[in-house]
């Protein structure tokens, strides 16, 4: 019977932290280390998990993010865009989980839900994620 019950109804995840708490928005390689009032910059010393798990001084973390904000440029998509959209493409993936403290950030992630990511560049996405399987565990 569960077996019947689970075929009837689809089953839809959460997806935490789309942007790798803010990371893959690109707003932290600015030259001053992003805007004060960026969370892992209001929160530093203080939010131990994010700082170690999206901790830019490790050399594969920021690799990957910046082969992943390339693509996002030669594609021309705001990152944002591009990490909402492909998330937001997985058939299990109902929703995303995000958080934005200006309206120009919400409006993007908005527009994310508007895109479709052509073929080509899933195709790059897939050869950095298999460079870097799991760049924040």
């Amino acid at each position: 019977m569960f077996v019947g019950l689970f075929n009837l109804f689809r089953i839809a995840l959460l997806a935490y932290s789309p942007l790798a708490m803010g990371i893959l928005s690109g707003k932290y390689f600015l030259p001053d280390g992003g805007p004060g009032d960026a969370r892992l910059n209001i929160f530093r010393g203080r939010y131990s998990e994010g700082e170690s798990r999206y901790n830019l001084s490790n050399k594969i973390i920021k690799a990957a993010t910046v082969e992943y904000l390339d693509i996002a440029n030669k594609f021309g998509l705001h990152p944002v865009s591009l990490a909402i959209a492909f998330v937001l493409r997985h058939p299990l993936v109902g929703s995303v989980i995000f958080g934005a403290t200006k309206s120009w950030q919400l409006q993007e992630i908005l527009d994310a839900c508007k895109v479709n990511l052509a073929p080509e560049l899933i195709e790059e996405i897939n050869k950095v994620h298999s460079k870097y399987p799991n760049p924040c565990p």
